[in-house]
């Protein structure tokens, strides 16, 4: 399964204002880097928690359709599902996205479709595109914990720029930040 961003968020989940007013910063010789923090630590966090944060848009390629017609997404929120198209031995073929239902808010979320209903893609590997919209929301959906670790985390990365090692380790976060995070991590259930 891959991944492809189609449509990055239109704003980041807190300001270049509210950033440089937690960091104490004055001025604007500091915003380019403020921002680069910002969204840096944004797309590590979402990656770290498989959530995306503020609406985006994304592409998830599949080689096939699980038997079971139960196909968890790996990441969420997902807003929407807004394209289906399969690679046949005919072509592509975009398949009407009522014949899903999408659980958009379960972790991880859920896509389900009667077995015998969707077409087989011919190729064997990303025969299927799904076009999704994720994310909480806008800037101010997304949950407090986790604007309170984006802050934490550009505040850290802001004040240390190059590697920082704690014994023999190199310290890529605070341990705060990795509980402010904790309970939206998606586990998997075996």
């Amino acid at each position: 399964m891959s991944l492809i961003l189609t449509s990055p968020p239109a704003a980041e989940p807190l300001s270049l204002a509210e950033l440089k007013a937690f960091l104490r910063v004055d001025g604007t010789e500091e915003d380019g880097l403020i921002g680069s923090v910002a969204s840096a630590a944004r797309a590590h966090l979402e990656a770290m928690t498989g959530r995306a944060f503020v609406t985006q848009g994304w592409r998830i390629l599949r080689d096939a359709w699980p038997p079971t017609g139960l196909l968890a997404l790996p990441l969420g929120p997902v807003q929407s599902l807004d394209a289906v198209t399969v690679t046949t031995a005919e072509g592509a073929v975009s398949v009407p996205t009522d014949r899903f239902r999408l659980d958009g808010t379960a972790v991880p979320p859920r896509l389900a479709w009667r077995v015998g209903e969707v077409p087989q893609p011919a190729p064997r590997l990303a025969g299927i595109a799904l076009d999704v919209t994720a994310g909480f929301g806008p800037p101010e959906d997304v949950p407090a914990p986790l604007l309170q670790a984006l802050r934490l985390l550009a505040a850290y990365w802001f004040e240390n720029r190059s590697l920082v090692t704690v014994g023999h380790e190199v310290a890529v976060m605070p341990r705060m930040v990795q509980d402010l995070v904790a309970p939206f991590v998606a586990r998997r259930v075996a």
